[in-house]
């Protein structure tokens, strides 16, 4: 396969995605560039392992040197595209005549199958597994990837052209992609987030509703409408859009007026989940909420979300036909780790690890999924401003919650709670995640939830949110 033979492709970033995109670009014949901010000391063996293959490495302070000989520029996610230095590297790129795209793009224009892209601020993983399992539970060859697991570029080749691809799309991935064009588009939620990427909400929001703009009268559009700005791009097409797909609602909520007789509508009508179909709306029940294992109501909208999905994988007469499969895949449904999971029970005092929370609306929803009494553990670094904190300690106020604030943002926390009232009795101040646990564990008293739901980053004390939540699991079993 010789698709860039004769061409010269950068991959900037060598890491999860663009190792993967450097190898597939020397599989079809072109001479690759691969640029990392990292010293050949700190590159991970899988990425020096590239140099072996044939990949010109560019290590370091670099400066970008030799990139002006590029065709094709590939851009891994999360890399900051609207600042300098990256921004004029780009525009430069661009004015010569090269193509700038993202590793989303790259591999779907070589995905042999349909895809169902899962974006929004919250949930994603969560849908995007529960998509993935119900589909196979019907038979359906269905492999996810995408923004946190496995690239989409690196399982083409597990892909046949009657498999389905279910792919976590980021708002970083979707930047770069003018051409993708999932058959099926889910959008749960705008939330404020990545104030240290985008350089506006309004330009964060507008990227992620990008999702939809390549869709046809051939494909589906679902929307999650129990968040705000969702229902604003499936009913004014917001930011702006032109939405041609075939609509689909979806909710977590008893709220029968949001339901349009016209669609495919999935929402919750008392305790039970189900289906409602175009031309008369008739409700068919799918699953009682006790049934469903994971925590919130939130999950319980991204579950719509997910079972709208099936519907339009399998049809309404194959949806009939594996109503108990899907059924079971959501009853032995697994959450996945360091959301809302529950670590221990010890001393009739329970344990979650919500480690995946990094912004206030996040941390409200797991405030809301246990009953009281809480103690909510928050901190770290902020990702949004100030301001950005108020529904949170709103919602503690209004919970009764005691409040653990550790880490780089905890004065600044704890200054937004004083000014919403919070009472001080309620705070607690404490330098680390391991001191706020602690204090946690001493105060607590029987039948009462401790949550690690920090609200912000892990960087000032951790390398991720994966190793916040994995040390929080550690300490709760020391003690």
């Amino acid at each position: 396969m010789t698709e860039f033979q004769n061409q010269t492709a950068a991959v900037i970033g060598l890491a999860r995605a663009g190792i993967p995109a450097a190898k597939f670009l020397l599989s079809r014949g072109a001479q690759v560039i691969g640029f990392d901010g990292k010293s050949r000391a700190e590159l991970s063996p899988d990425a020096l392992e590239l140099e072996n293959l044939g990949v010109e490495l560019v290590l370091g302070g670099h400066n970008f040197a030799g990139i002006e000989k590029c065709d094709l520029i590939v851009l891994s996610p999360g890399l900051k595209i609207h600042f300098e230095p990256l921004k004029s590297v780009i525009e430069a790129a661009e004015a010569r005549g090269s193509e700038v795209i993202g590793e989303l793009e790259l591999a779907s224009r070589f995905c042999p199958c349909p895809i169902i892209g899962v974006t929004g601020t919250k949930g994603k993983s969560t849908t995007t597994k529960l998509i993935t399992e119900m589909l196979q539970a019907c038979g359906v060859d269905a492999i996810s990837a995408g923004n946190t697991g496995t690239p989409l570029i690196e399982i083409l080749p597990l892909l046949k052209p009657e498999s389905w691809a279910v792919v976590e799309v980021s708002s970083f991935q979707l930047e770069k992609a003018p051409t993708f064009r999932p058959k099926i588009a889910v959008l749960l939620n705008l939330l404020e987030d990545h104030q240290d990427y985008h350089p506006t909400l309004e330009q964060y929001w507008g990227t992620k509703s990008k999702l939809f703009i390549n869709q046809t009268e051939e494909d589906f559009a679902v929307f999650n409408l129990d968040e705000g700005r969702v229902e604003s791009v499936a009913f004014t097409g917001g930011y702006p859009l032109d939405l041609k797909g075939d609509f689909v609602y979806s909710s977590g909520e008893s709220n029968t007026s949001k339901r349009d007789s016209e669609e495919l509508n999935v929402f919750r009508e008392d305790d039970v989940v189900g289906v409602a179909f175009p031309e008369g709306s008739k409700f068919i029940p799918l699953i009682d909420v006790k049934d469903v294992s994971l925590k919130g109501a939130h999950n319980i909208a991204n579950l719509s979300a997910a079972i709208a999905v099936v519907y339009c994988v399998l049809g309404e007469k194959k949806y009939h036909e594996y109503k108990i499969k899907i059924v079971d895949a959501i009853r032995n449904f697994q959450s996945l780790p360091h959301r809302l999971e529950i670590v221990a029970q010890k001393d009739g005092i329970t344990f979650v690890n919500d480690s995946q929370s990094t912004i206030p609306d996040a941390a409200i929803a797991a405030l809301k999924s246990f009953p009281y009494p809480v103690t909510l553990l928050v901190g770290g670094r902020a990702k949004i401003e100030a301001a950005g904190y108020r529904g949170l300690m709103s919602a503690v106020k209004a919970e009764k919650a005691n409040l653990n604030l550790f880490g780089e943002a905890k004065e600044m926390l704890y200054e937004v709670a004083l000014s919403i009232g919070v009472e001080k009795s309620q705070i607690n101040r404490e330098n680390t995640l391991a001191e706020a646990l602690q204090l946690a564990k001493m105060n607590s008293q029987r039948g009462e939830t401790v949550i690690l739901s920090p609200a912000c980053a892990s960087f000032d004390q951790f390398n991720s949110y994966e190793h916040r939540g994995e040390t929080f699991r550690a300490l709760v079993e020391e003690g």
